[in-house]
């Protein structure tokens, strides 16, 4: 009969969970690169991109690359784009003086040429009431629960899109407009002209569905990093922690395929006859500790994710000598646990080539390694005595430096025409 073991892959192994985990939502919330963009386009160049369409229409295209505050204002706007994009788990305090990073900038380089008069352009006015509308709106869109995004998205899509009717506005003021020619009588005989009415109800109803169309979709991106966040709660329990971000980038990852690993088996001796007598809810809280102990231990030494059987562990390692160090590592850490109850472990290692992938029927599959190899190693568990480890010849010839040796076994193993050579360890 052959036996099987549940396990990941060897080679997506090298992948840590916390690397995987952080390149799996970095697919959700976007890479660095990918936050600053989406800053400047959604708010922080806003405000240059139209002054710059203003500035180009009034002035002419040769004007506008002439005129120095064009570019502070693109620089400043990148700036805090770089800080927003940046800064990924930031407060909501952070969120609002950082989108005012741009016009606070802007306005110090500029009242360092203009002076005071700088406040009494109807522009830079503007300016500064749609990055403070902006911060406020964002901080709190950031605070809101999930659920209650949809209200600060409809008013951040509204000011984007009211920022365009209040340059308009301006232009329509003229050229030497100030700040006392922005009055309700004004915008009311602004407002009378039914070009006029198209521009700002437009741009009204624009933001209204652009915000609704973007809670919809912030509402969905939550409920994906829910669903991802469960996902990979679940399965850590089950997978290695490279295996799921490696199989978006890779679907052959998932195919069988030839490797040598070092294979360990460990197994409590007397445990059956020691839960018939144990109560079943003390035979669960220390098999729970056993394995706990187990699996740090040997994620500690780079092995791969443990299957737990009943009693028994299995996992397996890229290096022999990493396989070694963590059997000792667990007969030294598993002695002392399970002497207390009349119990010892043996483990057995054997190293050699396996095939791993996904194996199964066409509705239900799982990632196992199979083969020789693993069946040996499970013999050698078979053979050893508690508190012993048993490995191969296989294995011992695997390792750049030997070890030291307790005993020499020959040993008649179940499948195995001829005696197979084992070596016991001083755990």
């Amino acid at each position: 009969m052959t036996l099987n073991a549940p396990f990941t892959n060897g080679y997506l192994n090298r992948v840590s969970p916390r690397r995987a985990a952080a390149s799996l939502e970095s697919r959700l919330e976007g890479t660095t690169t990918t936050r600053i963009m989406a800053e400047i386009v959604g708010g922080s160049a806003l405000f240059p991109i139209l002054d710059g369409i203003r500035s180009i229409s009034e002035e002419g295209v040769a004007a506008y690359f002439l005129e120095y505050s064009h570019y502070v204002l693109w620089i400043a706007a990148i700036i805090q784009a770089v800080y927003l994009g940046r800064v990924k788990n930031r407060s909501w305090m952070q969120t609002f003086l950082g989108n005012l990073i741009g016009v606070s900038i802007y306005t110090l380089v500029e009242i360092l040429f203009e002076g005071m008069a700088f406040f009494q352009t109807p522009y830079h006015l503007v300016f500064w009431e749609y990055s403070a509308i902006m911060a406020v709106l964002r901080a709190w869109q950031q605070s809101a629960r999930e659920h209650a995004v949809i209200i600060p998205t409809i008013l951040l899509n509204l000011t984007r899109a009211g920022l365009l009717s209040a340059i308009y506005f301006i232009i329509e003021l003229g050229t030497n407009a100030s700040l006392q020619s922005i009055t309700w009588a004004t915008f009311t005989e602004f407002m009378q002209s039914p070009m006029h009415q198209y521009i700002v109800f437009g741009a009204f109803f624009f933001g209204l569905l652009m915000g609704l169309a973007e809670a919809q979709i912030l509402n969905y991106a939550a409920f994906l990093r829910q669903a991802a966040k469960r996902l990979k709660e679940y399965s850590a329990w089950f997978l290695d922690g490279g295996l799921i971000n490696s199989g978006f980038d890779n679907p052959d990852a998932f195919n069988l395929r030839r490797v040598e690993k070092s294979v360990l088996f460990m197994d409590i001796r007397g445990f059956t006859a020691w839960a018939e007598q144990t109560d079943p809810a003390q035979t669960v809280s220390v098999l729970n500790q056993y394995y706990n102990l187990a699996e740090k231990i040997i994620t500690r030494f780079k092995g791969h994710k443990p299957g737990f059987t009943a009693d028994e562990v299995m996992t397996r390692f890229d290096d022999p000598a990493q396989a070694i160090a963590a059997a000792r590592a667990l007969q030294s850490k598993l002695i002392p646990f399970l002497k207390s109850y009349g119990l010892a472990v043996g483990i057995g290692v054997h190293t050699g080539v396996l095939m791993e992938g996904l194996l199964g029927s066409n509705t239900t599959r799982k990632f196992d390694i199979i083969g020789d190899t693993v069946n040996t190693a499970k013999r050698l568990e078979s053979a050893a005595r508690g508190g012993e480890i048993l490995i191969s010849t296989a294995t011992r010839r695997a390792l750049t430096q030997d070890v030291d040796v307790k005993e020499t076994r020959a040993l008649n193993l179940k499948g195995k025409q001829q005696p197979v050579t084992t070596f016991s360890l001083t755990p």
